[in-house]
């Protein structure tokens, strides 16, 4: 299970990691496989004080489908998606999400149709 956190950016899967880190902005941005029926669970560390919390899902083509979950630090649900969710076909799922509350946010993806194995990149940024 692929695990990303405020502490450090871990990936038992196959993750390239990248750490952003900018006076006004906190993030990651990872990459990852997954497969038809996986789920992987993400963690990111929302800093006090932020305004905005941007979750980019991007897996590159509209062949495949995936499912995208975000749980606040307080375990609810926030919201789930698919990639026509934002309007468009084009896979990917973008969610802005406005005063997030502070403390570690779950976000699942779920291999919803997939065939073989895709990459995905999962862009997590909060904003002051």
């Amino acid at each position: 299970m692929p695990v990303v956190s405020s502490a450090g950016i871990g990936n038992e899967n196959d993750g390239v990691a990248g750490l952003l880190s900018q006076p006004d902005e906190y993030g990651i941005c990872e990459y990852f496989t997954i497969t038809q029926g996986e789920t992987d669970t993400h963690l990111f560390n929302v800093p006090a004080g932020m305004s905005l919390l941007k979750v980019d899902l991007n897996w590159f083509t509209p062949d495949h489908s995936l499912r995208l979950e975000i749980y606040r630090s307080d375990g609810s649900l926030y919201g789930s998606y698919h990639d026509n969710s934002d309007g468009r076909l084009d896979g990917r799922t973008r969610v802005d999400i406005s005063s997030p509350a502070s403390g570690t946010w779950r976000i699942k993806v779920y291999g919803e149709s997939v065939t073989g194995t895709i990459p995905y990149a999962l862009n997590c940024n909060a904003y002051t």
